[in-house]
């Protein structure tokens, strides 16, 4: 009962330490009065407290002059003519009025802002977000900080988001800061984040917490992602587990991207473009695999309908992102975060319902899924500068969210060791001798069915093979045989009296016992494929890469026969994509090429060509081996592929054959979906052998 009791408690006292972290996390928006605002470029902070609030966010009207780039010496001999136009910060510049006009996000300008201080015994320093998307900051006179290079073109700048904490001048009554800031890669440009001004301990202390909490967050998701998916092998059914540990390392990959950018502190030179693209990909793939994992956790209680438009809308999504730039692909933001909001108003949805129906751990990831949403809703808003509260609400929800997730595994862990150990005793109190009766008797009579319905389908196959196996053995092993026991009786009868007879003759003898051997492999071998009983270990291979893999094989041995040895491909690309790509059995295909290689070998005199071709439609691979020898007279052609087929004029005859090697190769091919054919032949024209395999375009 006690133990029932913990059980329940615990969601509460963890909805108690995610409230205080989430209040930790945004105290200076929610608890602290509002900060002085800049009026007309200027900054008044004479009267700011700085004991009790050592930072300050520069808020306000600054000075922005669009289109130019000023350093502060201009504003010093007057360079500036035109009266500046005032824009708040933070802010993008986007729709800002510059001479009665709205200006877009592309563009470059400087924004000036003068900040009234009491002389300051203590060193202060400015801590400066990202800006979209190059900028380069003086503090009376001083450079102090950039980060990419700002041009007057896209092909003069060079973006990079990279926080900055640079120290001010000291011992100063009156700061300027004159800040040029470019955009051409980025839907929205300017100082879209507060810039901050303090003492300088006090801003290093907040941003080294600030990059403590994004290590926090990003090892977390990532030790938690591993976790989940070392779970997931060791018990492939969880498919839950696989998908929130893949869940985890996507959203730990865009953690870093985010924040502090931790990603750029790491790798300096790490190209914006691929980072502001890997950010958003990030954020679409995380949706359907997050609404994955709690269809897999409640597939009753989900939709596949709308996980099948979530997925499909991410992937195009995604598709644009892949294809377009950044300045494009940024412009659609929108179009992503209604997916967002679809997504989380289903997995709600979803949780909602199996709370309702009492499903397990529905109770447990109640609460976090409600405060997700909400903090992904907050972030939204923030980003398109609708609220004014903080960006970090959806990394704090998800932590807490990830501690939830971790309570739930271990409450379903438990019970489950629970229930197999209860299982085991109660298994091995009733069980007994009589469970390892049962498996015996169960493996026969399923082995038994097994192999009566193999025998049911196989049985006319094999007796009609066994039959023919046998004929063919007694029609072409009797010579061999007799010939075998006539040269054993001629040695035992003393009719050879010496060494070198006997020598000769126990010579033939093993020699016809190898061709008996090889007709019997051979009779084998064509016996399996005709009764279906052969498998063929089929694998994907591009047509080209096959006959070039094919003609290799046997370029030695054609070469060292005196004969040239040629490959023509149809074209650099046969069909259209490419070369199509067939399902084939290599080691059976060797089979089938070198039969057809080898037969031209024999009858092809030195000096002579064998013509390798191939054909590829995309429907069809046809490859056609040609050779100068001696043709196939025409009232053997329609026999060739027949087994034992050894006419005086063939050519299996006159090199001892039995006929089989061509038969083989016809159940090869057409076991692989294909044909064989003779295309054409005849004394003194050479022979040509076709061979056909299903293709598909690539």
């Amino acid at each position: 009962m006690r133990r029932h009791l913990n059980m329940k408690i615990i969601p509460f006292l963890l909805l108690a330490l995610l409230l205080f972290v989430l209040a930790l996390g945004s105290r200076q928006v929610v608890f602290s009065p509002p900060g002085p605002s800049a009026e007309a470029g200027v900054l008044d902070l004479r009267g700011w407290k700085w004991k009790q609030k050592p930072t300050v966010r520069l808020n306000g009207e600054w000075e922005f002059y669009w289109e130019r780039l000023l350093r502060p010496a201009d504003f010093g001999r007057d360079a500036v003519q035109e009266a500046p136009v005032f824009l708040k910060v933070p802010g993008p510049w986007n729709g800002g009025l510059v001479k009665g006009e709205e200006i877009g996000g592309r563009g470059y300008a400087t924004y000036r802002l003068r900040v009234l201080l009491t002389r300051q015994e203590r060193e202060l320093a400015v801590r400066l977000p990202a800006i979209n998307t190059s900028y380069r900051l003086w503090i009376n006179g001083r450079p102090i900080a950039a980060a990419g290079r700002v041009g007057t073109s896209d092909l003069l700048s060079r973006p990079q988001f990279l926080p900055v904490l640079a120290g001010t001048p000291s011992g100063q009554e009156e700061l300027e800061l004159v800040l040029q800031v470019s955009n051409f890669d980025h839907q929205k440009g300017g100082i879209r984040q507060p810039i901050e001004l303090g003492w300088f301990e006090a801003v290093a202390r907040e941003k080294e917490l600030s990059v403590a909490f994004d290590t926090l967050v990003i090892g977390s998701l990532l030790i938690m992602g591993l976790y989940q998916i070392g779970l997931f092998t060791a018990r492939t059914k969880e498919r839950s587990t696989l998908w929130f540990g893949i869940f985890c390392l996507i959203f730990a990959l865009r953690m870093s991207l985010l924040g502090e950018i931790l990603l750029i502190k790491l790798f300096p030179r790490f190209s914006w473009e691929l980072a502001i693209t890997l950010e958003y990909i990030t954020s679409a793939l995380s949706l359907p695999i997050f609404t994955a994992f709690f269809t897999s956790l409640y597939p009753k209680e989900s939709s596949r309908r709308l996980n099948t438009v979530l997925t499909v809308g991410v992937m195009a999504y995604t598709a644009v992102i892949v294809s377009l730039p950044a300045y494009w692909f940024t412009k659609g933001l929108w179009v992503l975060q209604l997916l967002v909001a679809l997504g989380l108003a289903h997995i709600v949805s979803v949780i909602a319902i199996a709370f309702a129906r009492k499903r397990a751990g529905a109770a447990v990831l109640l609460v976090p899924c409600l405060l997700l949403g909400a903090a992904v809703l907050n972030d939204m808003l923030y980003a398109h500068e609708l609220i004014q509260t903080t960006e970090r609400m959806a990394a704090f929800a998800l932590l807490i969210f990830v501690l939830f997730q971790s309570v739930l595994l271990s409450m379903k862990l438990s019970r489950a060791f629970v229930n197999e150990e209860k299982l085991s005793e109660e298994l091995k109190g009733l069980n007994g001798g009589l469970q390892e009766k049962i498996r015996e008797r169960t493996y026969d009579l399923e082995a038994a069915n097994e192999a009566l319905r193999i025998s049911n389908e196989e049985m006319s196959r094999l007796e009609k093979s066994r039959s023919q196996l046998i004929s063919n053995i007694s029609h072409d092993l009797g010579t061999p045989l007799t010939s075998i026991q006539c040269h054993v009786e001629a040695i035992l009868d003393g009719i050879v009296d010496t060494e070198e007879q006997r020598e000769a003759y126990l010579r033939i003898i093993r020699d016809k016992v190898k061709s008996m051997d090889r007709l019997i492999e051979d009779l084998f071998q064509l016996s399996r494929l005709e009764a279906g009983q052969v498998e063929f270990k089929l694998k994907r291979i591009t047509s080209d890469r096959l006959i070039e893999h094919l003609y290799r094989r046997y370029e030695l041995d054609v070469h060292k026969a005196g004969l040239h040895y040629d490959l023509i491909v149809q074209g650099d690309a046969p069909c259209e994509g490419g070369f199509s790509t067939v399902q084939a059995d290599l080691d059976r295909l060797h089979q089938v090429y070198g039969n057809l290689i080898y037969n031209s070998l024999k009858f092809t005199r030195p000096g002579g060509r064998i013509l390798v071709e191939l054909e590829d439609d995309g429907v069809e691979l046809i490859c056609r081996v040609s050779d100068t020898g001696e043709g196939i007279k025409e009232q053997d052609q329609p026999f060739v592929f027949d087994r034992f087929y050894t006419s005086n004029t063939s050519r299996n005859m006159r090199t001892g054959g039995k006929g089989l090697g061509l038969s083989i190769a016809k159940e090869i091919v057409e076991g692989h979906g294909g044909r064989i054919w003779i295309e054409r032949t005849g004394p003194e024209q050479g022979t040509v052998i076709c061979f056909s395999l299903p293709a598909e375009k690539a």
